[in-house]
């Protein structure tokens, strides 16, 4: 069963509860999902998402859906299953399975890499060197295709890449995949690992768009070990009351 999220302009601190972006050792992560229970229990969240990073050639989804499944008989938290999924092109594609998306509770798409015009990706540490105008318009255009896919459920961490990269804050192009992401019934995620990294104005400025705009919202960490579940969860309560 899939989540309901709630809009900006209706959270209130006490709904700040759940995070829905967490990864295992099962891929890059370092925490067993047990592990992962435990600690967001201890943090009195609510409901947690494993949102593993997928492709098309995972061939461990199914074995870690069970184990997944599993967990969830555990009544001290509500237990999603997802997928995070990088988009391929600039018209929606995503780098999963149709079955992994069936099978999920919940599916991230985000951008992850560029693609080169060539079929295939520019390499990370390459994205600087398009300058920040550029990568920016290249990071949009596909935020935006995967905002056109049906099966998407979040777009996860809006310019992640773009802002590991360069400090401008990109209020036009946010401003617009926000207000897509409401067209489209997407939630938007407040990523607050991502959100960590704006400095304290360009933060005002994305919760200042947030609540004039008033989409869906999902919130996840980003979380690579359980120490990590809910990380800088104050910045978002912040920002909802301001």
């Amino acid at each position: 069963m899939r989540p309901k999220f709630k809009r900006f302009n209706n959270l209130k601190p006490e709904d700040i509860n759940f995070d829905f972006h967490i990864h295992t050792n099962q891929t890059d992560g370092l925490s067993s999902p047990e592990e992962i229970i435990k600690k967001a229990i201890s943090l009195k969240l609510k409901a947690i998402a494993f949102t593993e990073h997928v492709d098309k050639n995972s061939d461990w989804f199914d074995n870690f859906k069970k184990r997944i499944d599993a967990l969830k008989k555990n009544k001290n938290i509500r237990i999603f299953l997802g997928v995070e999924a990088k988009a391929n092109d600039f018209n929606g594609g995503l780098d999963a399975t149709p079955d992994m998306v069936t099978k999920s509770d919940i599916v991230i798409g985000t951008v992850h890499r560029y693609p080169n015009g060539k079929g295939g990706l520019i390499p990370l540490n390459k994205i600087k060197n398009l300058g920040q105008d550029k990568a920016a318009e290249t990071e949009f255009r596909i935020a935006l295709g995967l905002l056109k896919n049906k099966n998407l459920d979040i777009l996860g961490h809006p310019f992640g890449v773009y802002s590991k990269f360069f400090k401008k804050f990109q209020q036009s192009y946010i401003e617009k995949l926000i207000s897509e992401s409401l067209i489209c019934n997407t939630a938007i995620e407040i990523n607050t690992y991502y959100v960590s990294l704006l400095g304290l104005l360009e933060r005002k400025k994305f919760f200042t768009l947030l609540r004039k705009i008033n989409p869906y919202i999902s919130i996840g960490s980003d979380a690579h070990h359980r120490d990590e579940i809910a990380y800088n969860f104050n910045i978002l309560k912040k920002g909802i009351i301001q």
